[in-house]
């Protein structure tokens, strides 16, 4: 029931504001050019106002605060965007600016940081009047100083969660636009939200909490000016081609859902010797994983998938890509899909073999031997004998690694 109220309130959320959410796009050349540049608005924006009971807030005013007000209480203002709509799969971001208005507050230059949200909210009907320094009442699905959904999901600390890491500052002093320039943690950011909608919860700007009167008035995406509006720009690099891999590792699979790690992918010429001429690493879970390859030219190829202790498999056949592809592939319904059938049935599904934890393309005696010392031992933690993905070495690994050492498991490739 937790899980489905999420879903609903980012539905929802997201179908009230998408109407307002303006897009313009600058392409630098052909569909499929290295670089292109994207400007968003702000999807949602909302002031924290420090209030113990979390009954203020301020979701559809025109100003956002940041700092101390002049009666000593804090705000933090809050600003998402949605990318995931915007920028193609694979989009490699390269650099990243944050564009706001001020409206006005205190006079004093300060310093604006940005701090990377690590947990999910949003912005309700509560509307402040006059300048809105000190917020009105919260409405429903307000984000408040107390609660990430005004009045039922809290955050796990009062003010909002978020990162001990500064993303980038600005010194922010009297009316006019700044600019929070492209730094490497501006970049990282953005990347994690485009490539997982999931997690992009945006930043959080922190003022200056020391002393009272220090707050700066920011125009919210509700201004009635729309140049005024939050702004970031994306400058991002497009990959040749892409595929989604969609797969189950034997030992990760429990019936229900896969513990994620690592995955990497590798494109092979068609042809003998079936050399490697690209390769992507990504983290995948249940639902299989996003690999991008920007070096290789659009042609026939083969994709082989690596991972820490499991037997490198192959695509039957070799996959055409071309310039702006991005191909579904999946290996979980036909053991004919891997190369020489090469898949073990779990669970009703079909799984890539687990057990080579010395990844020398063979399950046998050494791997066995290897698993059951560390058994014996407890291992713990991310270790390669750990086949099942628990973080332990125990017997369930032990039993895997034999059943397929027995069956004398090993690579197939063309």
């Amino acid at each position: 029931m937790k899980k489905l109220t999420e879903i609903f309130k980012t539905f929802l959320n997201q179908r009230i504001i998408i109407a307002a959410l303006m897009l313009i796009v600058f392409q630098s050349g052909s569909a499929f050019s290295a670089q292109d540049t994207i400007k968003l608005t702000a999807l949602q924006d909302n002031t924290l106002y420090e209030d113990a009971a979390g009954s203020i807030s301020n979701g559809q005013g025109k100003y956002l605060y940041s700092g101390k007000g002049s009666t000593g209480l804090i705000r933090r203002a809050l600003v998402r965007f949605m990318l995931v709509e915007f920028l193609p799969p694979c989009s490699k971001i390269l650099n990243v600016s944050l564009k706001m208005h001020l409206s006005g507050g205190a006079a004093a230059n300060k310093t604006i940081e940005l701090r990377k949200i690590k947990e999910n909210w949003a912005e309700g009907n509560s509307d402040a009047p006059g300048l809105e320094e000190n917020g009105t009442a919260s409405a429903f699905f307000d984000a408040t100083w107390k609660h990430r959904y005004y009045n039922t999901d809290l955050w796990s600390s009062a003010g909002g969660v978020y990162s001990s890491v500064s993303s980038g500052n600005a010194t922010v002093g009297g009316p006019g636009f700044y600019t929070w320039n492209s730094t490497p943690q501006m970049v990282s950011d953005v990347q994690e939200w485009a490539d997982n909608q999931s997690a992009a919860f945006g930043w959080l700007l922190l003022g200056d909490e020391t002393v009272s009167s220090t707050a700066k008035r920011f125009h919210s995406s509700e201004s009635d000016t729309v140049t005024f509006v939050p702004e970031i720009t994306v400058i991002y690099q497009t990959s040749n081609f892409g595929i989604y891999v969609d797969s189950f590792i034997e030992g990760f699979w429990d019936g229900t859902n896969m513990i994620g790690d690592t995955i990497k992918v590798k494109l092979h010429s068609s042809v003998s010797p079936y050399a490697v001429l690209d390769s992507d690493l990504t983290f995948c879970e249940t639902y299989g994983g996003q690999f991008c390859f920007y070096n290789a030219p659009q042609g026939n190829y083969y994709i082989s998938v690596h991972h820490r202790n499991t037997i490198e498999t192959w695509s039957k056949y070799p996959l055409f890509f071309v310039l702006g592809d991005n191909q579904y592939y999946t290996f979980k319904d036909s053991a004919s899909k891997a190369y020489g059938d090469n898949e073990v049935l779990k669970f009703s599904e079909y799984c890539f073999y687990s057990g080579d934890v010395n990844q020398d393309g063979t399950i046998d005696a050494s791997d066995v031997s290897e698993t059951d010392n560390d058994a014996f031992s407890s291992l713990s933690g991310y270790v390669r004998t750990d086949v099942t993905g628990d973080d332990f070495v125990d017997a369930a690994d032990v039993s895997i690694v034999d059943n397929n050492a027995f069956n004398s498991v090993s690579v197939i490739s063309p």
